[in-house]
């Protein structure tokens, strides 16, 4: 009897170990903090809930990261793909976001912290789909799609009370296109 059970154990805490190895976790949060991308420290910002997944926005004193779990084997979720931000301390920071065109997981999430009194909205997607979100001084704004958009496409704007724009979300004007020059400039 000992030998049958432990037979049935050794084979099951083998496949249970190598799922968990491979980075598959019971819940979504779990995986995304699994990713190895995600720092340790990162503190969960917000999330974006998908029928197919989630999206986590994270910040760490690193760098702000986004991840993504999907459900996967039916009731286990695995997250890896990830996202990073340049960390700056801009009025306005962008700390999360990604635009997925897989072809059963679509979706396109911005996430923006805003510390300027100035602004009262942020606004973001195409004309078609364009959103418009009243801001709250330290706390993530966040706008979700369940299609893919281009990042050149969402053409995020901060406005003021009068919604007059006062910050627009682009590259520097230059002829150099570099990473640290994609932030939020005053209009």
């Amino acid at each position: 009897m000992k030998s049958k059970i432990l037979a049935t154990f050794i084979p099951v805490l083998l496949v249970c170990s190598f799922i968990y190895f491979m980075g598959f976790r019971l819940d979504g949060l779990t995986a995304a903090r699994a990713n190895s991308s995600v720092p340790k420290d990162s503190i969960l910002q917000d999330q974006v809930d998908y029928k197919w997944g989630t999206v986590y926005i994270f910040d760490s004193p690193e760098k702000p990261m986004t991840a993504i779990s999907m459900k996967k084997l039916g009731f286990l979720w695995i997250s890896d793909t990830s996202v990073y931000f340049l960390r700056n301390e801009d009025p306005i920071r962008t700390i999360g976001g990604v635009s997925l065109a897989n072809e059963k997981e679509k979706a396109t999430v911005f996430s923006v912290m805003v510390e300027d009194r100035d602004v009262a909205y942020i606004e973001a997607g195409p004309e078609s789909h364009r959103e418009q979100k009243q801001v709250i001084l330290g706390e993530p704004i966040t706008f979700s799609w369940d299609v893919h958009i281009q990042w050149n496409d969402l053409n995020p704007k901060a406005l003021n009370g009068e919604g007059e724009v006062i910050y627009e979300y682009r590259y520097a004007k230059s002829n150099i296109i570099r990473l640290e020059d994609l932030k939020w400039y005053p209009v």
